[in-house]
C-alpha cells in the first residue's frame, strides 16, 4: 500500500512539475526534474502496473489546472484531458518496460518514447498543434533551446528524457555509473555545440517595423477603430508615428476591423491614404463579414493591395471559413516577408513552409483571450529559432512583440494590462533554410525508432541458459 501511495504521489508532483512551467515560463526548469520520482521508484520496483497509476495521476494534474486556467470549453477540456492522460500514462508505462534492464539504450530509450509521444500530441489530436507541446514553456529560456532548429520543439523533450534517466541510471546502478555519466555529457556537449552555433550566428542587417494593437473589451468600449476618432487614435496616428520613427512596415491585430463588400472601397482608401502619406507598407488583420472569412492584406506604400491571405486554421468553434494556405512573400529591400494569422502559427505545415521560402520576416496578426495570451507567446517565440525567420506580431486582446530569428523579445506590449499600444523594433536578418524547415520531425523521429527498438530488444532478451558441465570421468 504505501508503495502504492509513493507511485500516486509521483504521479502528481511529476504533472505539477510538468505543467509549472506553462503558467510561467521560466518555472519550466522544473520539468528538468519532473519524471526523477517515478524513474527512481521504477528501478527499485520495476512494477509497470504502478507507473501506468503514476502515468494517470500525472495526466490529470498536468492538464487540469491548465485547462481550468485557460478556461477552455468542456469538450476541449475532456478531449485534452483523456489524450494528455493517456499519453503520459503509455510515457510511464514505457519507463517501467525499459528500464526492467540495465543498459544506456533503456534509459535513452525514455527520451526516445517522450518524444515520440510528444509529436503525436501537436499533430493526432492538434487542438492547438504545436503549442501543446510539453516543452512549450522552454521559450523563456531561448539561448538554450537553439538545437531546436534542428529537432523541432518536440526535441526538448527527449533532451529532458534522456537526462533524467541516465541521472537515475548513473546514482542508482553503480556498475552503470561510468557509462551514464559519459552517455549524459556527450548528450550536453552535444546541445551546447548545438545552440552555440545559433548564438555565433551574426545577422546579415536589420529591418525596421511597428506593430499596433488594442483591447476589445468594456475597458476601452469607448475607442472603437470603426469610428474616425478610434481610427486615428489606434491606427493612422500610431502608423505616422512609426514612419517618423525609420520603419517600413506596420502592421495590426487579428480581426482589428471589420469590413463588409459595401463599404470595402471606403475602408481601403482610408488605409490608402496612410500608407501614401507614411510611405509604409501596411499588413492589416480584418474580418471579411461579406465573405465570413478571417484575413489581412499586404498593402504597398502607393496604396495598392498585393495580397490577401485567408486565415488558415480556425480555433475550437471558431466561425468563418478556412483558407487554403496560400503562403507568399513580398520584398522590402530585398528582403522577404511573409505573413499567416493567429492559429496558423502553431501549424509546421504553414511555419516549416515559410523556412522553406526563405521568409526573414513572417507577421502574424493575433487576437486572443486574456488567459491564453501568455501561453500563445510562448509557443510563437520557438516557431522564430525553427524557422530562423523574426516573427512581428500586432494583438487585439493580447501581446502585440517582435521576436529575433534566435527567440529573443525585441519589443513587447501587453494590451490587457496596457491597453492600446505599439512599438518600433530594429528585426535582425538571419539568412538560411534550418534543418527543421527543411525535414520536420522526420530525422528525428528516425533516431528515436532506432533508439526505441534497440530499448525493446534489451528489455525483452533473456539470458540463456547454461550448458551443465560434465563431471570430470574418473581415472582408468
Amino acid at each position: 500500500m504505501r508503495t502504492t501511495w509513493c507511485y500516486r504521489m509521483a504521479g502528481v508532483v511529476g504533472g505539477l512539475m510538468l505543467a509549472a512551467g506553462q503558467f510561467w515560463g521560466p518555472a519550466c526548469l522544473l520539468q528538468a526534474a519532473a519524471l526523477i520520482p517515478l524513474l527512481w521508484l521504477t528501478l527499485h520496483h520495476k512494477h509497470a502496473g504502478n507507473a501506468a497509476m503514476a502515468g494517470l495521476y500525472m495526466g490529470i494534474f498536468y492538464t487540469l489546472p491548465q485547462m481550468v486556467y485557460l478556461r477552455m470549453p468542456v469538450t476541449v477540456t475532456v478531449v485534452l484531458l483523456v489524450w494528455i492522460c493517456l499519453l503520459l500514462t503509455g510515457l510511464c508505462t514505457a519507463t517501467a518496460f525499459f528500464l526492467r534492464k540495465d543498459g544506456l539504450c533503456q534509459a535513452l530509450a525514455v527520451g526516445a518514447v517522450w518524444l515520440v509521444l510528444d509529436v503525436l500530441n501537436v499533430s493526432v489530436v492538434p487542438v492547438w498543434g504545436l503549442a501543446q507541446s510539453f516543452a512549450r514553456s522552454w521559450t523563456a529560456y531561448p539561448a538554450a533551446i537553439g538545437f531546436i532548429e534542428w529537432t523541432g520543439i518536440c526535441g526538448v523533450v527527449f533532451v529532458l528524457g534522456a537526462t533524467q534517466a541516465l541521472l537515475v541510471t548513473a546514482i542508482r546502478r553503480p556498475a552503470q555509473r561510468r557509462n551514464a555519466w559519459a552517455a549524459l555529457a556527450i548528450l550536453m556537449a552535444l546541445i551546447l555545440t548545438a545552440d552555440a552555433a545559433v548564438w555565433r550566428r551574426r545577422p546579415i542587417g536589420t529591418i525596421r517595423l511597428a506593430a499596433s494593437g488594442w483591447p476589445f473589451d468594456d475597458r476601452d468600449c469607448h475607442i472603437d477603430p470603426h469610428r474616425p476618432d478610434g481610427f486615428e487614435t489606434l491606427f493612422a496616428a500610431p502608423a505616422r508615428q512609426a514612419a517618423a520613427a525609420g520603419a517600413e512596415l506596420f502592421t495590426t491585430g487579428e480581426m482589428g476591423f471589420y469590413i463588409a463588400d459595401h463599404e470595402r472601397a471606403m475602408w481601403m482608401q482610408r488605409f490608402a491614404n496612410i500608407a501614401q502619406q507614411t510611405g509604409m507598407w501596411l499588413v492589416v488583420g480584418y474580418w471579411n463579414i461579406s465573405a465570413d472569412e478571417n484575413r489581412l492584406f499586404f498593402m504597398s506604400p502607393q496604396g495598392q493591395i498585393v495580397h490577401e491571405y485567408t486565415k488558415t486554421y480556425l480555433t475550437p468553434y471558431e466561425p468563418g471559413k478556412k483558407g487554403t494556405g496560400d503562403l507568399k512573400t513580398i520584398q522590402i529591400r530585398g528582403y522577404n516577408i511573409g505573413a499567416m494569422i493567429c492559429q496558423d502559427d502553431n501549424f509546421t505545415s504553414l511555419t516549416r513552409r515559410y523556412g522553406c521560402l526563405k521568409a526573414d520576416i513572417v507577421l502574424c496578426p493575433t487576437a486572443d483571450w486574456h488567459t491564453i495570451r501568455i501561453a500563445h507567446l510562448q509557443a510563437v517565440r520557438a516557431r522564430a529559432i525553427e524557422g530562423r525567420y523574426g516573427i512581428v506580431r500586432g494583438a487585439v486582446n493580447g501581446i502585440s512583440a517582435a521576436i529575433s530569428p534566435t527567440g529573443q523579445f525585441l519589443a513587447y506590449h501587453d494590451h490587457h494590462c496596457r491597453g492600446p499600444g505599439w512599438f518600433v523594433a530594429d528585426v535582425p536578418i538571419h539568412k538560411g533554410i534550418t534543418p527543421f524547415a527543411r525535414t520536420g520531425f522526420g530525422p528525428t523521429l528516425a533516431v528515436a525508432v532506432v533508439l526505441l527498438l534497440s530499448g525493446i530488444k534489451n528489455a525483452i532478451k533473456t539470458s540463456l541458459p547454461c550448458e551443465p558441465i560434465a563431471p570430470p570421468l574418473p581415472p582408468s
